[in-house]
């Protein structure tokens, strides 16, 4: 067994690189980290695995699980350097990133949406609730920070990047957006069976283009506080819209 000590090594060196979004997008790949990440993302898709890195000292513990895919063992210290966490498990796997989807049914948009941590709770409760999700302009969705809290759903949700609001509207989408000031989603009519919901800047809400587009505008009851962080209010919205249509 070959284990790299090398941070000149070219293998590594393209593993380092995903931690940017520029190689993330030159070529078209991206890590996820973590065992359970790793291991649920690559059963999840095993043909968008292009390569496993292991630490040397978890070589043994876990080799055995990613034995159907290219494996490359570092140095503990080599893979510390690569990590985007304090606490690594020794493992990441490197995948080719799937194409933009374009919404088939129901979907929620993300509209600047930066933090990483908003988008991928995002994106893994829309796989539990039954959602695409378009991101425009958002944290990059397949950055480490967004794979890490978005588990294994990076590779299970249909995702679409940068996709108009005319273009959803003109494909019979019923345009929903979320905001404080609109018609509570508990007493909110069932949308169309084509629908997506809108969630805005953390900071600054929904643009007013897509504000002037929606179709309608709801909110969520809330008591004694200003805001709802929005990856909370998304998965408040996705579940509450999806009762009323009785799924």
């Amino acid at each position: 067994m070959e284990i790299i000590t090398s941070s000149d090594n070219k293998t590594v060196k393209r593993f380092a690189r995903l931690k940017q979004k520029k190689y993330r997008d030159e070529y078209g790949e991206f890590f996820v980290e973590g065992y359970r990440n790793a291991l649920d993302t690559c059963a999840a898709h095993p043909d968008s695995v292009r390569s496993v890195l292991i630490a040397e000292s978890k070589h043994s513990e876990i080799c055995e699980r990613f034995s159907a895919f290219p494996i490359t063992v570092v140095s503990d210290a080599l893979f510390d350097k690569i990590s985007e966490t304090e606490s690594s498990q020794g493992v990441i796997s490197v995948h080719a990133a799937p194409p933009s989807v374009f919404p088939s049914g129901r979907c929620v948009l993300l509209d600047r949406v930066r933090d990483p941590g908003n988008v991928g709770t995002v994106l893994r409760t829309a796989v539990a609730l039954g959602y695409d999700v378009v991101a425009n302009n958002c944290a990059d969705v397949y950055s480490p920070k967004v794979t890490r809290s978005g588990m294994s759903a990076i590779l299970k949700c249909n995702i679409g990047l940068d996709i108009p609001v005319p273009e959803l509207k003109a494909r019979g989408f019923e345009i929903i957006a979320a905001d404080m000031r609109g018609q509570s989603v508990t007493s909110a009519d069932p949308p169309r069976d084509k629908f997506c919901i809108v969630i805005g800047n953390e900071a600054n809400g929904i643009s007013e283009e897509i504000r002037a587009l929606a179709d309608r505008t709801v909110s969520v009851p809330q008591r004694g506080i200003e805001s709802l962080n929005a990856a909370v209010a998304a998965g408040i919205l996705m579940y509450a819209l999806s009762m009323t249509q009785n799924i």
